[in-house]
């Protein structure tokens, strides 16, 4: 098989990249994230000199795979890096089997580990997994898919048992009733639809940056490029002390997951020392969802964001769906017990490029 290898020139074969990416996942066929301004956007704006790497597969003149990564900037310990987020791996539907995703991996992070200490991903395909162990990618910890139902009309009708749903909705009711942390009367919650109308955001980042042990580096060119997807709605709900101190940030947009009209939420931060300001913050998406006919609310995290973050105090459930960390350490600048240690990070949606 005379398979070559190339760094990516999208001025001069984009059109093969979109053609590639609507082969590999046909899913999202209708969708904004196959056109043009997509991946202009993610691969061409990021807020830094080098906005992305790209690496492409050829047999012949045929584009067989692609393998690309952002340069997210983290704070791990007491150092900044930039670190390789790898997403939109994909191989021809045409060629799979012949063994092109691993020697695409094995080409794309040598020529990466030139560029950053280590990479990271987020695959929920099970599939994948094998392909990225045999390149030295190493799985640190999972992150499952956490749900909270507050309706469950439309999951019940996609099962054909939609006449149940009064009655259901009745159970689910009283549960969320139960299972909650009581909203404190000393902070108040606002909504807004612009990252850029947030008081105190840029200071609030800071703080919270230093709280955590590894974490994306959030600021404000970060936030307006994250939150800037073409053709996507985002809205933040944000929490605030009497003296006007914001110290909680959600961050979530309306998505349709297996035909129920939900919230994804991006990010949740809280500054250390306002842990009871979670109630709060579910009653006003909770109240949100209701405005908007929201039958379900989800995020992805670890088990231990999960119980720091209360999630099962206030009714959200862990989910059979299962994302997995993966993280492959390029220099060794980082030992492996700074990477691996599930306690060290805080990682949601908001680090991938999902959502």
């Amino acid at each position: 098989m005379n398979l070559s290898f190339a760094h990516f020139n999208y001025h001069e074969n984009l059109d093969q990249q979109r053609a590639l990416f609507k082969d590999c996942f046909p899913e999202t066929n209708g969708e904004v994230i196959q056109g043009n301004d997509h991946y202009l956007w993610k691969f061409h704006s990021f807020p830094n000199i080098v906005t992305s790497w790209e690496y492409v597969s050829y047999l012949g003149k045929e584009m067989t795979g692609y393998y690309a990564a952002i340069p997210y900037r983290y704070k791990i310990g007491e150092k900044t890096t930039s670190v390789g987020m790898v997403c939109d791996v994909m191989t021809s539907s045409k060629h799979r089997g012949k063994g092109i995703f691993t020697k695409m991996g094995t080409y794309s992070t040598r020529e990466l580990s030139t560029k950053v200490p280590f990479t990271m991903g987020y695959p929920i395909r099970k599939e994948v997994i094998p392909g990225h162990l045999k390149v030295g990618w190493e799985m640190p910890f999972s992150m499952p898919l956490y749900m909270k139902f507050l309706r469950l009309n439309a999951l019940l009708s996609r099962k054909k048992i939609g006449f149940m749903a009064p009655l259901a909705n009745v159970f689910i009711s009283i549960y969320n009733g139960i299972v909650k942390n009581r909203p404190n009367n000393k902070y108040r919650f606002s909504l807004v639809e612009d990252i850029i109308e947030i008081q105190g955001y840029d200071s609030f980042i800071k703080e919270w940056n230093s709280s955590v042990k590894n974490a994306l580096i959030k600021d404000l060119p970060f936030a307006v490029w994250r939150y800037g997807a073409p053709e996507r709605d985002y809205k933040f709900l944000t929490v605030f002390t009497k003296e006007e101190k914001l110290i909680g940030f959600v961050s979530f947009r309306n998505i349709i997951k297996e035909g129920v009209p939900s919230y994804g939420l991006l990010d949740y931060m809280v500054l250390p020392g306002y842990e009871d300001c979670h109630g709060l913050i579910n009653k006003g998406l909770a109240d949100c969802a209701k405005k908007e006919k929201v039958e379900a609310i989800m995020t992805m995290m670890s088990k231990n964001s999960a119980s720091k973050y209360q999630l099962l105090k206030n009714g959200f459930f862990k989910s059979p769906f299962t994302f997995q960390l993966i993280i492959k350490n390029l220099t060794k600048e980082f030992s492996d017990e700074e990477l691996f240690d599930e306690k060290s990070w805080h990682l949601m949606w908001v680090d991938s490029d999902d959502l």
